[in-house]
């Protein structure tokens, strides 16, 4: 019965009920969009990282700082046995140093990166290096990234001079030829990086069997001479940034949330002031006052009932469809984010469950509260409508 009555008395309430109901759906729909799209674009950047430079983790030389670039000939180490029985699957040796180019009589200061030709554990298109003979000619083959090679001004086939300091101390140079440009998703080993075979690095700088840090695909123990960096540590920033990424979709759902809140609470305000006698007569039936409490909070709680089902109405084909273009992210580009492809949404069903139900919670609650003081109405007076005024 009391179903009944507030379903008719909602459906009466005529242009409120539906936008009500329109407004609390498109919040929720946008709120679940917003964290599945975070999510999406968490997993995709976690996963480029992984893939190009991160692996499982690094056995890196103590005290390696990527941001200090005069200390990297001094932060090198010879290859340790433990690594030389692991499968090119498993491991990839790097070796960095610093370079300088000179495109253009103009001086860029560069990071030397050799990477293990045989590795296959990093995913890069370095395959024109892999082609290169061992041996060093007067021409050093180098790869460029799509954005090094904007910001250089080189293109391939372009000649450059290339200059380094040794292991003795000395200043060597040559020239360098791009042999290829590649896009790299990951603006770690795109932005001021040139590409070398390993071989070739560790020739040119006189450190045979070198290097700075060892790619392994997962924790290996302890090794002498070496630290660990875990995957964590190496994704710290980018975890950082995706954490305050999540809580500012939080606030602004919260905030969302509240607007569609009010517009309930007024609702149920009018309709209390407005239905004064009503109220007064089914008091006087016999209706006790708690039941009445229920039934103006049952027709409040059914704009956020159907706005789940307007939800499901509107928000499945809006992600399916979504789901067949992705959202574009080429923008991008000249931002440290390690992300270039198309953003799909990454659903998660705890998350969209917790959305939800704390959405209807909360529609319950404000749809409850301006009627709550109901029950200490003086039936008289609300029958001539001046119970509250």
């Amino acid at each position: 019965m009391t179903i009944q009555m507030a379903f008719r008395n909602f459906r009466g309430q005529g242009l409120r009920a539906v936008l009500n109901v329109t407004v609390t759906s498109l919040i929720l729909i946008a709120s679940i969009f917003a964290l599945s799209l975070l999510n999406g674009f968490q997993a995709q950047s976690l996963k480029n990282l992984v893939s190009t430079d991160v692996g499982g983790g690094h056995y890196r030389v103590p005290g390696f700082d990527i941001l200090t670039p005069s200390d990297w000939e001094d932060q090198t180490r010879e290859l340790p046995g433990f690594f030389q029985n692991l499968p090119a699957h498993r491991k990839a040796e790097v070796l960095i140093q610093q370079g300088q180019l000179y495109p253009n009589r103009r001086l860029f200061p560069v990071q030397l990166r050799g990477i293990d030709m045989e590795q296959k554990l990093l995913d890069l298109p370095l395959d024109k290096l892999k082609n290169q003979p061992p041996t060093v000619e007067d021409t050093i083959p180098v790869i460029l990234g799509r954005q090094m090679s904007r910001k250089s001004h080189l293109k391939v086939g372009d000649l450059v001079v290339l200059t380094w300091r040794d292991k003795l101390g000395a200043v060597d140079a040559r020239d360098a030829r791009v042999v290829d440009v590649v896009p790299l998703v990951n603006p770690r080993v795109d932005e001021g990086v040139v590409w070398l075979r390993l071989d070739h690095l560790r020739r040119i700088t006189q450190r045979p069997r070198e290097i700075t840090w060892v790619v392994v695909d997962r924790y290996l123990g302890p090794v002498e001479g070496l630290e660990f960096l875990s995957v964590d540590y190496l994704m710290r920033d980018l975890l950082t940034l995706l954490k305050h990424d999540r809580r500012n979709t939080r606030i602004l759902w919260i905030i969302l949330l509240i607007l569609a809140g009010i517009s309930i609470f007024n609702t149920q305000y009018l309709n209390v002031f407005k239905r004064q006698k009503e109220i007064g007569t089914l008091m006087a039936l016999g209706m006790p006052p708690g039941q009445v409490v229920r039934l103006f909070t049952l027709e409040g709680s059914l704009a956020a009932l159907g706005a789940v089902l307007l939800a499901v109405l509107l928000g499945v084909p809006f992600f399916a469809w979504f789901q067949t273009v992705g959202f574009d992210v080429s923008h991008l580009s000249e931002t440290g984010i390690p992300v270039r492809e198309k953003i799909f949404l990454d659903f998660r069903l705890k998350e969209i469950l917790w959305t939800t139900g704390i959405t209807v919670a909360f529609m319950i609650l404000v749809a409850w509260w301006p009627v709550r003081n109901i029950a200490r109405l003086d039936p008289a007076l609300a029958l001539r409508g001046r119970a509250i005024t």
